[in-house]
């Protein structure tokens, strides 16, 4: 295949992948703020966790999916600007990506201790401790991240930032295989397998959990099963990375591991998206919650007439019996 070839499939990755996470992204995640936020479901502290990696989603989409396709355009910003671009694009992207997983590794936890025999063990899925650690997570995901504001110069290469050293790259690949692309999604499924294993044997504690609770369980599995597919390739782009930095590439072949490498992030990207729809396949729950926030607007409008004229009837009799 050609060079020409080649950069055209780049091309379009960069203005098609994007755009299709752009669109269900936002239309997603703006539903699940809105769902997560009626009142049957803020009280259950498993949906902190979901509505506080939707908010993250959106740094994802609007700082990793807005400006690759932009750049697919040739919208650019001008070459004085590029490096604090690059700092500014790397970090926000990834303090999105990392701290929407590991909310997700939160959730993960808090259903764990929700199907613990142990009382003490339960405790811990609580509202005041879901804040808490959001919270935390959010200030340890800036602190880690925020290195990015010295690594990363402008060095840019089809719509990529990278770091400005071997060093910085080195590290920042480690890095994101340890916060955000291979350990997470690993504590995920430990986390799920223990859940999925206590709800097994904790015959005693089914009749205490209620559907709700049931129901964003499998929300949540189904959640992290998917996070784990699609961050799976940008950790094996990361490990081949390193252990061929050494090499004497063709510029052929680094055209191809740039478009690997391209595809890999716009795959990790589609995290930000997906929830939505997973929630909406998997929960009944969800879908209840879904169908009250389209419909209940509606049902209030027919209620009020009948309302008013239930009034106007008892106004009349009222006033007829006076005379």
């Amino acid at each position: 295949m050609s060079s020409a070839s080649l950069q055209n499939v780049q091309l379009q990755l960069l203005r098609y992948m994007p755009l299709i996470t752009i669109i269900t992204g936002i239309i997603g995640n703006t539903l699940n703020c809105l769902i997560f936020t009626r009142r049957s479901l803020r009280q259950n502290s498993c949906s902190i966790y979901f509505l506080a990696s939707s908010i993250a989603n959106f740094f994802g989409i609007f700082f990793g999916c807005v400006t690759r396709l932009l750049s697919s355009f040739n919208i650019n910003p001008p070459p004085s600007q590029t490096a604090i671009y690059c700092k500014t694009k790397t970090f926000l992207t990834y303090i999105g990506l990392a701290s929407s997983t590991w909310f997700i590794v939160g959730a993960c936890a808090d259903r764990y201790a929700s199907s613990s025999s142990t009382v003490r063990i339960r405790s811990f899925s609580q509202i005041k401790v879901a804040r808490i650690v959001v919270f935390i997570i959010s200030i340890l995901v800036i602190l880690v991240y925020f290195q990015m504001n010295f690594c990363f110069d402008g060095n840019i290469q089809a719509a990529n930032c990278y770091p400005s050293s071997p060093l910085c790259n080195t590290f920042n690949n480690f890095n994101l295989l340890i916060t955000y692309s291979l350990f997470p999604p690993i504590l995920m499924l430990i986390l799920g397998y223990m859940t999925i294993r206590n709800v097994r044997s904790g015959q005693h504690l089914r009749r205490q959990t209620n559907v709700k609770d049931r129901q964003l369980t499998a929300m949540l599995i189904i959640q992290v099963i998917c996070i784990s597919i699609l961050s799976m390739p940008i950790s094996i782009q990361k490990i081949y990375s390193e252990l061929t930095s050494y090499q004497i590439k063709s510029a052929e072949q680094v055209l191809i591991e740039n478009i690997l490498a391209t595809f890999v992030v716009l795959l990790a990207l589609m995290n930000t998206s997906t929830s939505f729809y997973l929630f909406t396949l998997t929960g009944s729950v969800f879908r209840k919650e879904l169908k009250c926030l389209f419909f209940s607007n509606r049902r209030q409008t027919d209620v009020e007439p009948s309302v008013i004229g239930i009034a106007r009837v008892t106004a009349r009799k009222s006033n007829f019996n006076g005379k």
